[in-house]
């Protein structure tokens, strides 16, 4: 790879990991700090921005900082590439992000198209079960990328030895299936029915008092289609990138092009905070107000250390 294109790739990562780890830690803040937005569909929100965070680390320690340094051997090596530098980790947490987007799809369907089902009300013991399940799903998934990651002294380097050739064929297509096929055809059903719910059906059909609820729903929705929509354009590249690797000799992982597609899925973690802006005033009006409080401390605390830098015991007109 030529090093102009190394450089740029290099830089290209730094300002998507910067946006990511920004961006998510303001929907983190705005959502643990307002009463009002911690709803069901938020919560999800929290756990996909939680899950991007840890994409944009692991994906920066492998691509940004892992080529600047020589990567140690033996045992050191081994667990540093199983748990650090080889990948593992951010494809865990990738998945843990596909499986809260589908999630999120199904609230919205049972949001909107079956409100008063019991039985789909998110309580706060069915998120629980619900993040942390996604979060078992998405490490167990990626056991065997944990099982076969080792050091490659022949590459200098993080790489997989498979048992067998068959192996690495059949999990990069079941990734395929897993990140790809199922999630996408899944919340592409749901998500027609709720846009077909919310926009197709005539609005005479709807009290006036509850139009500003479906509004709000439709505001909603809105965002989250827009996130999937996102997904689906970034990863879908990046399986396909992994299955011909596996049919195509001459592409092989760590090059330019597998690199761009691996830069397409961490603008996907990095943008969804930019889609909850542009779609949510709520959301647009917390950071804002995060900032001025944050800004109004800066400006009280800067005033109290002058007041009291100048004030001494024996000033005239100063209380004793």
């Amino acid at each position: 790879m030529k090093s102009v294109e190394n450089i740029c790739l290099i830089v290209a990562f730094v300002i998507m990991a910067i946006m990511d780890l920004v961006g998510n830690t303001l929907v983190v803040l705005v959502i643990r700090l307002n009463k009002s937005m911690r709803t069901p569909m938020n919560t999800l929100l929290l756990n996909l921005a939680v899950a991007d965070m840890v994409v944009a680390v692991f994906v920066t320690i492998r691509f940004v900082i892992g080529p600047t340094f020589e990567h140690p051997s033996g045992t050191t090596g081994l667990l540093l590439c199983k748990f650090i530098t080889g990948g593992p980790m951010s494809w865990s947490a990738a998945a843990v992000s596909v499986f809260t987007l589908v999630v999120i799809s199904i609230e919205r369907y049972n949001a909107v198209v079956k409100p008063l089902a019991s039985r789909s009300t998110l309580t706060k013991t069915k998120l629980k079960l619900i993040i942390t399940g996604c979060w078992l799903f998405g490490f167990f998934w990626n056991i065997p990328n944990f099982a076969v990651k080792t050091y490659r002294a022949d590459l200098g380097t993080c790489g997989e030895q498979w048992p067998g050739q068959i192996f690495p064929i059949v999990y990069t297509f079941g990734w395929s299936v897993v990140a790809g096929i199922v999630p996408i055809s899944l919340m592409s059903y749901l998500y027609s029915r709720v846009v077909y719910k919310l926009w197709c059906e005539t609005l005479i059909q709807i009290p006036l008092l509850q139009r500003k609820a479906t509004l709000a729903k439709k505001k909603a929705t809105i965002a989250v289609i827009t996130v999937s929509i996102i997904y689906t354009i970034c990863w879908v590249p990046v399986c396909v990138m992994y299955c011909l690797i596996q049919l195509s000799p001459h592409l092989m992982l760590l090059s330019y092009q597998h690199k761009v597609t691996i830069l397409l899925a961490m603008f996907n973690s990095s943008v969804n905070p930019v889609v909850y802006s542009f779609t949510s005033a709520r959301f647009r009006e917390h950071v804002i107000n995060l900032f001025r409080c944050k800004c109004c401390r800066v400006v009280l605390k800067v005033e109290w250390i002058r007041d009291n830098r100048h004030w001494s015991p024996s000033s005239p007109g100063q209380p004793q």
